[in-house]
């Protein structure tokens, strides 16, 4: 007998920001990124630090093949990202964030059943990583106004296409939803999450 599936504004969210580095910028998105979804990331991932909420960075390791970037700080994230010595960085080499990486166990270790994203390239990285959460049993949503895509209608299309949440919701969520406090659990443990294969 199956148990009953939380309810959106129930569930036990991570906020997870996808590859906002400066070597997928130039050409469609500008070189600093896109200033109304930097605020909003920062925003949102200040109001999970300030419930005990993990806030998680995927870094890709890798030549970018998007973009035609070509100064030696691609690696570096966007202008006007805040970064906290709780956040976790998983570092990847797939366009999918789970794929040899421990990104859904320091999602669960963290006693969270899913996951908000946010970062770039939208329909890219972002949304491979948006159904790959499924097939490590956690539920993704997208983070509206936190997306960057190569134009708005990619990001238009994820909210369609995908689960959502606000970033009002999501501030509901942190308030009437309790989690253990991530920033005890796993924030120093997971500073570098390694790939599958270090």
């Amino acid at each position: 007998m199956s148990s009953e599936m939380p309810k959106k504004e129930e569930r036990k969210i991570a906020f997870v920001v996808v590859d906002v580095q400066r070597k997928f910028t130039g050409g469609s998105i500008p070189e600093k990124g896109n200033k109304e979804e930097i605020e909003t990331i920062n925003k949102v991932a200040a109001m999970f630090r300030n419930n005990g909420r993990p806030v998680i960075f995927v870094h890709y390791d890798g030549e970018c093949e998007c973009s035609m970037y070509e100064k030696s700080d691609g690696d570096e994230f966007l202008h006007g990202i805040v970064k906290d010595p709780r956040d976790m960085i998983v570092h990847k080499k797939h366009m999918n964030s789970f794929v040899e990486t421990r990104l859904a166990e320091a999602v669960k270790e963290c006693g969270c059943d899913s996951i908000l994203l946010a970062g770039m390239v939208t329909q890219y990285c972002v949304m491979g990583t948006y159904y790959g959460a499924f097939e490590n049993g956690i539920s993704p949503y997208m983070l509206v106004g936190g997306l960057i895509g190569t134009n708005d209608k990619m990001n238009d299309a994820a909210c369609v296409l995908c689960k959502t949440f606000t970033p009002e919701e999501a501030e509901e969520n942190l308030k009437t939803t309790k989690v253990p406090d991530s920033t005890k659990m796993c924030g120093s443990e997971y500073q570098r999450l390694p790939s599958a294969g270090e």
